[in-house]
Formats: C-alpha cells, structure tokens, sequence
C-alpha cells in the first residue's frame, strides 16, 4: 500500500514529465538585434526592449494559441 510521500512523488514526477513535455513544444526565440514585438534595437543577447514589449508579445503568442494559429 502506497503513501502519502509515494503518491507525491508520483504526482511530481508526472508534472515535471508535462512540464518538459510542453518546453519541446515551444519555439525558441533568437536574439537578433532587434526587439521581437516592435522591431526597435536591442542590446546584443536581448529579446525584447522593455518589460511591456514582452508582456504584449507573450500575451499576442498566447491569443494565436487559443484560436489556433500556432
């Protein structure tokens, strides 16, 4: 009969095994010079300009997910 710690480890190794699984799908950005959501200069190694260039960019890529599109 299993406990309580053996069902949690269960339970953890199958969120880390979704966890990975769902990073595989994810297309990786490459810094290029240039901010991803609105095209402005970067700092060499930058994806974004600022932190509200993100926000928008993630919550763009998040609308494209739930219609499909991606």
């Amino acid at each position: 009969m299993s406990d309580i710690a053996d069902r949690a480890d269960w339970r953890i190794e199958k969120d880390l095994q979704n966890a990975r699984a769902h990073i595989g799908k994810q297309a990786m950005l490459d810094s290029d010079g240039r901010c991803h959501f609105c095209d402005e200069l970067v700092a060499h190694g930058r994806l974004f300009c600022d932190v509200d260039c993100r926000d928008d960019y993630d919550k763009e890529q998040a609308a494209l997910r739930r219609v499909g599109a991606r």
